[in-house]
C-alpha cells in the first residue's frame, strides 16, 4: 500500500529527474469505456516508458495508449535500432504493461451449458488384450502399403470389420477412449457404419452430437435413438416430423414388432409421400412379408409411380397364394406348355402378342429395354411372377429337375430358364434353385439354368450353408478359381473345411502353373477374410519359397511366397483376435494356478 502524498508516474522511481515537479492538483482521469474482446484497443490510462531521445540525451517516453499501440508494434517489428525511441528492455516493459491492461479489461463471458452426461451402457467391457487390439486396428486402418506390393503384413483395414462382428457376437461395449477413432473410421467407410455404430452404442451417438463431422451417426435412428415401437405417441411424432432415414428405420423397427401397426402407420401418410419415398417404404415390407400384406400391396398396384407398381408386383409374386400370383400363373400357363406329340416331350412357348391394360396394372412393363424384343420381354415378366408350384402340374407331375432338363423348342430356352431363375430367387425356392444350378461339374456355359455367375450366386444363396459350400467346393475343384469369385462371396464365413481345402488346392495349382498371384487377388482377399484360422498350418508349407519352373513368369515364385506368407499371417492374427475376445473381461483377476 502506497503512503499518502504525490507519487511518480507508473514506470518511474522516486528520485528520477523525469518525475521532478509538483504533481497536478486533481488531475483529470481519462474516460474509461467498455472493453470488448477482440477490438484491439483496450482502455486504460496513458502509460509511459523512458527511453533516450534521438537528438539529445533526454529520455523520450514510449507511449502505450490505445492510439499508440500500432506504433509500439511497428517499433518492435523494425527494431529499436531503426526506431531509437526506447531501449529493447523498455519496449518490452511497455508491451507487458499494455498486455496486462488488455487482459485486466476482459470481461468474463457467460459459462457454456455443460452437455448432458453420457448415457449408461450396460454391456460388459472388453478384455484388456482385445482393447489393445482394437486400438491397433483403428490406428492402422489408414495405413497404405508400399506402391506395387502389399508385403507380408496383414491388412488391418480388412480385419477391422471382422473384429467388430466378433465383438458384437459377444456383446461387448466400446471403450470410451476408442469412440473418436471408431467414429472417424465409420465416417471414412460407409460399409463399417452399421457394425461400428452398434458397437459404439448410445455413448457413440451422444458423442456424435458434439461433432458435426460425425452427424452421420445421428441418421437412421443409429445407436438406439428410435422410440420404443410400443410408444404410440413418440412413434407418431417421429413418423410425422423425422428425417427420411429416421422414418425408414422407424418403420422397420415397428414392423419387426407389430407388422399390422407398421402397415397402419404407413397408410396414414402414404398418399402424400413422394414417389421415391413410397418406393423405399414399400421395399421395407420385404422383411417379414406375409399374406397379411396382400391388401396393401394390391392397392399399391394402382400407384401413379411405375417403380412403385413394379415393386408391389414383385412383392406380391413372392406370395404364391395371393390373387396376383394366381392371375400371373393363368397368363404364364397359356404361354408355356408341353408338346406330347413330339418324339421327345418338348416345352413349347407362345409369347404374348400384346401387353394389355390388365397386364400393365399388374406391373408388367410394356416397353422393353434397348435390344430386347417385346414378346420375349413380356414373357419373362409373366414367368418370373408366376408361382413355381404351378409348373409341375403343367408338365405332367414332373419334378423341377425333370422340367429343367426338358428341351425347349424354337430357342426359347435361355429366356424361359432365366425367368425361372429369377422366380426361384424371388420365391426363395431351394428345390428349383438346385435344379437350375445343375451339377457343379457342368461347364457354366452349358448349365441347365443360366450361364450368368451373378444369377448362379443368387440361386446358391437359396440353399442351406452346408449344401452351398459343398456345391462351390466341387465347382472350384472342377473349374478352378477364375470364375469362382462371385460364388465364393455367398458362402458362409468361415468357409467350411471342404471349401477351404478346395480353394487352397486351387491356389497351389495356380502357383504351379506359373501365373502371378495378383491374377487371383480377389480370391486371395476373400481367403484372408473367409478361410478358417485353422487353415494356417497347411498353408505354411506353401509360404516357403519354391524353385521356379522354367516356363514360369519371372519372379512369380517369390510373389506367391509373399502372398502365402501374408495369408498365413492374417489367419494367425484372426486366431489371436478370437482368443483375445474370449479372454477374461477387463479388471478381472486371474485365479492362481498350481
Amino acid at each position: 500500500m502506497r503512503p499518502p502524498g504525490p507519487h511518480p508516474p507508473d514506470g518511474l522511481v522516486p528520485g528520477d529527474p523525469r518525475g521532478a515537479g509538483p504533481p497536478p492538483v486533481n488531475p483529470p482521469r481519462p474516460e474509461r469505456r467498455a472493453f470488448h474482446p477482440g477490438d484491439g484497443r483496450p482502455p486504460g490510462r496513458r502509460r509511459t516508458a523512458a527511453g533516450p531521445g534521438p537528438d539529445h540525451g533526454e529520455a523520450h517516453p514510449v507511449t502505450t495508449t490505445e492510439t499508440d499501440w500500432d506504433a509500439l508494434v511497428t517499433t518492435a517489428l523494425l527494431g529499436t535500432d531503426r526506431r531509437p525511441r526506447a531501449t529493447a528492455a523498455e519496449l518490452l516493459d511497455a508491451a507487458a504493461r499494455h498486455t496486462l491492461r488488455r487482459r485486466a479489461g476482459l470481461r468474463p463471458g457467460p459459462a457454456a451449458v455443460p452437455p448432458e452426461p453420457a448415457p449408461h451402457d450396460p454391456r460388459p467391457a472388453l478384455p484388456e488384450a482385445a482393447r489393445r487390439r482394437l486400438d491397433g486396428l483403428l490406428a492402422g486402418r489408414g495405413a497404405t502399403p508400399a506402391a506395387g506390393r502389399r508385403g507380408t503384413a496383414p491388412d488391418l483395414a480388412e480385419l477391422l470389420p471382422q473384429w467388430l462382428a466378433l465383438a458384437a457376437e459377444r456383446g461387448y461395449k466400446a471403450p470410451p477412449a476408442a469412440l473418436p477413432a471408431l467414429l472417424d473410421a465409420a465416417r471414412a467407410r460407409t460399409d463399417l457404419r452399421p457394425r461400428a455404430l452398434a458397437f459404439a452404442g448410445p455413448r457413440g451417438v451422444w458423442l456424435a452430437r458434439l461433432n458435426p463431422e460425425w452427424r452421420f451417426a445421428l441418421r437412421g435412428g443409429a445407436g438406439g435413438s428410435l422410440p420404443d415401437p410400443g410408444d404410440e405417441e413418440a412413434v407418431r411424432k417421429l413418423w410425422e416430423e423425422g428425417l427420411f432415414a429416421e422414418r425408414v428405420a422407424l418403420l422397420g423397427a415397428v414392423r419387426a414388432k407389430d407388422p399390422a401397426a407398421a402397415r397402419a402407420l404407413l397408410a396414414t401418410t402414404w398418399s402424400g409421400e413422394r414417389a421415391e419415398d413410397r418406393l423405399m417404404f414399400l421395399d421395407s415390407l420385404r422383411a417379414g412379408l406375409s399374406a397379411a400384406d396382400e391388401e396393401f400391396l394390391e392397392a399399391a398396384l394402382a400407384d401413379r409411380s411405375r417403380n412403385v407398381r413394379a415393386t408391389a408386383a414383385e412383392l406380391l409374386s413372392a406370395l404364391p397364394g395371393s390373387a396376383f400370383a394366381g392371375r400371373m400363373a393363368a397368363r404364364a400357363l397359356t404361354c408355356v406348355g408341353l408338346d406330347r406329340t413330339a418324339s421327345v416331350p418338348t416345352v413349347v412357348v407362345e409369347a404374348p402378342h400384346e401387353c394389355d391394360e390388365d397386364m400393365r396394372r399388374d406391373g408388367v412393363a410394356a416397353v422393353p429395354p434397348a435390344g430386347r424384343g417385346e414378346r420375349s420381354w413380356w414373357l419373362g415378366q409373366l414367368v418370373e411372377a408366376a408361382p413355381l408350384a404351378c409348373w409341375p402340374g403343367r408338365f405332367g407331375g414332373r419334378t423341377p429337375e425333370e422340367i429343367v432338363a426338358l428341351p425347349v423348342a424354337d430357342d426359347w430356352q435361355p429366356e424361359l430358364h432365366a425367368a425361372w431363375c429369377r422366380a426361384a430367387v424371388r420365391q426363395r425356392d431351394a428345390a428349383w434353385s438346385r435344379a437350375l444350378l445343375g451339377a457343379p461339374s457342368t461347364p457354366p456355359a452349358t448349365g441347365p439354368g443360366t450361364s450368368s455367375l451373378a444369377e448362379r450366386a443368387q440361386l446358391l444363396s437359396q440353399l442351406d450353408p452346408a449344401e452351398r459350400a459343398g456345391w462351390v467346393a466341387a465347382f472350384v475343384a472342377a473349374h478352378g478359381l477364375s470364375e469362382a469369385f462371385q460364388l465364393l462371396g455367398v458362402c458362409a464365413v468361415p468357409w467350411a473345411e471342404p471349401l477351404g481345402e478346395a480353394v487352397i488346392d486351387a491356389l497351389d495349382i495356380a502357383r504351379d502353373a506359373g501365373s502371378y498371384p495378383w491374377s487371383f487377388s480377389g480370391v486371395m482377399g476373400l481367403a484372408e477374410r473367409c478361410l478358417s484360422p485353422t487353415a494356417a498350418r497347411p498353408l505354411a508349407s506353401l509360404a516357403a519359397a519354391a524353385p521356379e519352373a522354367e516356363d514360369a513368369s519371372p519372379g512369380a515364385g517369390a510373389y506367391w511366397s509373399e502372398a502365402f506368407q501374408r495369408l498365413v499371417a492374417t489367419l494367425d492374427l484372426r486366431a489371436r483376435m478370437h482368443a483375445e475376445l474370449d479372454g477374461p473381461p477387463a479388471g478381472a483377476t486371474a485365479l492362481p494356478t498350481g
